[in-house]
């Protein structure tokens, strides 16, 4: 037993110990010859970057960005770096790398015009058939007005001594699957231009524009561009009002082939009002288009214009007239990328199934991008395609897959041509209106993205102390305008191009 004097000596010590001020615990002393490892200090440009996109009005949204050194391969900034993202129209820097690369430059798009019977003196006795190959460039946006193109058409007939078609002019698109829109693609969205049918034959990216214009009535004059009578019909009238008045010309679908109902006013002192549709069923549009203006251009055809897969008994066999070539793909992305081209998009992506796969479909051209994807070493399980424009939602891609994919871009053999496509600050394209003014303008190259509540920019630009940077920035999930995404992401932008990475 434990002395009384004893326990309470005891008992005061540790009263004592217990009302001691705490002491600092001891970093563990490190072995002879091992390494301290130091959390680093971040760098200035890396708090300047978090304080910008941390602005409030986003602290619900998610940002994804990388930036990295092209001279030095080091990383600049990163926030959410390997987290999936819908990319918008980001996604087409995707498809347009994998076209280009698996195409070349050079590739062409062959149209073949063939006979359906025999020639005899000036006339086909027999169907004119067209046997599409995808080609995206026959339209206003490529060539200006198409009817050139059939202009052209109906010279190499009468070269081949034709001047007469006893029987149709029909559309094959049978290089592709018949399935008109991208995965995932809004129902409500398919009247919309860029949310336009795709398929084996298109013409004009697949819509038309109709016009109302005063001609010294109480009625405008209504014309349709490009014009495909037979198939593109308009009814309804458009009044002309008061010269103050307030335009409410509509166009809307009277069926689901080509008709079209135009409705409203507009003011009489207005030059013209436009508004422009898709269509449905691009193959018969395009022999619509074609049978006008053949017969504008003197070619007389006694039958009607139909899509060869909705005509019974349609010929199987063909004699080869003439061959129409596209232009190359180097140009084909320009007009692609620039504006961002929906339906180029689709079309590149169905073609790089047709080449490689021998299947006309998304999902073999997919096939195909996954293919490249491993083959070039890029991030495992950051892309998940649905589509080749990037409308889709189901599409998901990680700000550091871009990143390493515009990197790769930069050291290809096609790096220029790659480049020359996208969107010029201040100057072309999509960006056309941005950046004006600041050190970005015809500086910065990048590829812009916008869908409801995603904004996204990826590309290249150079610092001002000359060295090369690239980098993406993807939104998700805001509530706000694209304006204020934009104001975010241009203010990270050039605080690296004016103080590089210090």
């Amino acid at each position: 037993m434990m002395p009384i004097r004893r326990s309470a000596a005891v008992v005061l010590a540790l009263l004592a110990a217990a009302c001691a001020p705490a002491q600092p615990a001891l970093a563990p002393v490190p072995a002879a010859g091992s390494t301290v490892v130091r959390t680093p200090t971040p760098k200035p440009i890396a708090v300047e970057l978090d304080s910008i996109f941390n602005d409030t009005l986003f602290a619900n949204a998610h940002w994804g960005v990388l930036v990295k050194s092209m001279r030095t391969g080091e990383t600049v900034y990163a926030h959410n770096a390997g987290r999936m993202f819908v990319p918008a129209s980001n996604m087409k820097i995707v498809t347009a790398a994998a076209a280009l690369e698996a195409l070349g430059p050079e590739y062409r798009y062959r149209t073949r015009v063939a006979a359906a019977g025999p020639v005899s003196g000036s006339v086909l006795r027999g169907d004119l058939v067209v046997l599409g190959s995808g080609d995206p460039s026959i339209s206003e946006h490529m060539m200006g007005d198409v009817r050139t193109v059939f202009r052209a058409w109906a010279d190499s007939l009468r070269t081949h001594g034709v001047t007469r078609v006893t029987g149709n002019v029909l559309g094959n698109d049978d290089v592709f699957d018949d399935v008109p829109y991208g995965r995932g693609w809004a129902w409500d969205d398919t009247d919309a231009p860029y949310s336009a049918e795709v398929g084996g034959l298109m013409m004009n990216e697949g819509f038309v524009t109709v016009r109302a214009e005063p001609a010294g009535g109480p009625t405008a004059r209504v014309t349709v561009r490009p014009a495909a009578q037979g198939w593109v019909d308009v009814s309804g009238t458009v009044a002309v009002g008061a010269a103050d008045s307030q335009a409410t010309f509509r166009v809307i679908r009277a069926d689901q082939g080509g008709g079209l109902t135009v409705s409203g006013s507009i003011p009489a002192d207005t030059a013209f009002v436009e508004e422009s549709i898709a269509i449905r069923n691009n193959t018969a549009f395009f022999a619509a288009a074609l049978r006008h203006a053949l017969v504008e251009a003197g070619i007389r055809v006694d039958g009607g214009a139909y899509d060869a897969d909705q005509r019974e008994g349609a010929p199987g066999t063909h004699t080869l007239l003439f061959t129409h070539t596209s232009p190359p793909m180097a140009e084909i992305l320009a007009a692609f990328m620039k504006p961002s081209q929906n339906q180029i998009g689709e079309v590149l992506l169905k073609t790089l199934g047709a080449e490689l796969r021998g299947m006309g479909s998304a999902g073999a051209g997919i096939a195909v991008v996954d293919s490249l994807a491993r083959a070039w070493g890029m991030p495992p399980r950051l892309l998940a395609q649905a589509d080749g424009s990037g409308l889709s939602r189901y599409n998901l891609v990680a700000p550091a897959f871009l990143v390493a994919l515009l990197e790769r871009e930069s050291r290809s053999p096609h790096a220029q041509v790659f480049a020359a496509s996208l969107p010029i600050a201040g100057r072309d394209g999509t960006l056309a209106s941005r950046m004006r003014g600041t050190p970005a303008e015809g500086n910065l190259r990048a590829k812009t993205g916008t869908l409801s509540g995603v904004r996204s920019l990826s590309g290249y630009f150079t610092t001002a102390a000359g060295e090369p940077m690239v980098f993406s920035i993807l939104m998700n999930h805001h509530t706000l305008s694209s304006r204020d995404v934009d104001r975010v992401a241009e203010a990270a932008i050039m605080r690296v191009i004016a103080h590089g990475t210090r």
